[in-house]
């Protein structure tokens, strides 16, 4: 398998165009052609993420966070990005990120961490909708699975976990070919009819050109008709953090306490609860979301102090479990899930996941 492979794969399952607009999830060195063999899955690529996935044999190197944000002033070779840089490219190591567009997928980070505490009845705290274009074609009666398996093969036709979707429906279609015109049907300079089919199909926008050349290339007109329109679709459970229920209620600090040794809190000191809203990462920013939709309590990580006030004046319970500890599930989960796509597609390739600590230490 090479490298392109596996990120076709990983997009099926965390669509990029969920990936927040500053976030920059992909590819982040190496090359799309390289073979692989392993892949190894941590939260960071750190120095020592990478010298353990070279010395258990990876080939890869998947990432939740990514390596490259924002563009290099300077490449320091000894120290940051750019000793993991060094590091990887020396070693042949390919470095993968699915970050917010893992956060946003409907089997993500979130849903990891609501695994992990148990909640039940579960949506997105905030729902994400995906854009595409639908392809809207007319087709001479006869040629539409040419089309279809044309356009399928440009990367169209996949809804959630369904592929090669499609709709068409009968008519007729009518056109005048000019007098220097080849048409397929009727005669150059003459009016003709014809029977047709209008075939619907969606498709990323990023393979929109890729579609339209297929069209083109394998339509018997010599001028297809066809068309794209802009739609938003609405995944089932796909949106950035989760909001889901402990019932009976529960005791939130002995719930915590499975994933991390310490955690700060803030606002009315919470006992049994039912109402759990999650934001991985840093989700202090989603006080009002949670608090809108009944949660009595936003678990997330990286808190700053005027977010805890904020908690208070709302009356909303708000813990900091950590960056690191409301993430790593996330990872365990990549890791199960792409084991499972890999399985299911009888491709050999072995997933293995690269044991990481918080760089937070705990006083007790």
């Amino acid at each position: 398998m090479r490298v392109r492979d596996l990120i076709t794969i990983i997009h099926r399952l965390a669509p990029p165009d969920l990936a927040a607009e500053w976030d920059n999830p992909g590819l982040q060195v190496g090359s799309f052609d390289q073979e692989i063999t392993k892949v190894g899955l941590v939260l960071d690529a750190t120095p020592e993420a990478v010298a353990r996935a070279r010395a258990e044999g990876c080939d890869l190197l998947l990432a939740h966070h990514p390596l490259l944000f924002k563009p290099l002033k300077n490449i320091d070779a000894d120290s940051g990005v750019g000793a993991v840089l060094k590091a990887a490219l020396q070693g042949g190591l390919t470095i993968v990120s699915a970050h917010t567009n893992w956060d946003a997928a409907a089997l993500g980070v979130a849903r990891a961490l609501a695994d992990a505490l148990e909640l039940t009845d579960r949506s997105p705290l905030e729902p994400q909708t995906r854009e595409f274009d639908k392809l809207v074609v007319f087709v001479p009666v006869g040629y539409e699975a040419r089309i279809r398996e044309a356009v399928f093969a440009a990367g169209a036709g996949t809804v959630g976990d369904y592929d090669h979707t499609w709709f068409g429906a009968p008519g007729e279609g009518g056109f005048r070919a000019p007098e220097t015109g080849r048409p397929f049907i009727g005669q150059a300079g003459s009016e003709a009819r014809a029977r047709e089919s209008r075939l619907e199909i969606i498709a990323p926008r990023s393979v929109r050109d890729r579609v339209a050349e297929a069209v083109r290339r394998h339509h018997p007109y010599e001028e297809p008709a066809f068309e794209f329109h802009p739609v938003r679709v609405a995944g089932r459970d796909q949106g950035l953090g989760l909001i889901g229920a402990w019932d009976p209620p529960r005791d939130l600090f002995t719930e915590l306490r499975r994933l991390s040794p310490a955690f700060k809190w803030a606002g009315p000191r919470p006992g049994r609860l039912g109402r759990v809203a999650l934001l991985p990462g840093s989700g202090g920013s989603f006080l009002h979301q949670a608090r809108r939709r009944g949660a009595e309590v936003l678990v997330t990580g990286d808190v700053s102090f005027h977010q805890a006030l904020e908690a208070q004046a709302l009356g909303l319970t708000l813990v900091d479990l950590g960056h690191f500890e409301t993430e790593w599930p996330g990872v365990l989960q990549m890791a199960r899930v792409l084991a499972g796509e890999l399985a299911r597609r009888n491709l050999d390739l072995e997933c293995r996941v690269l044991a990481q600590n918080g760089p937070w230490n705990y006083e007790s």
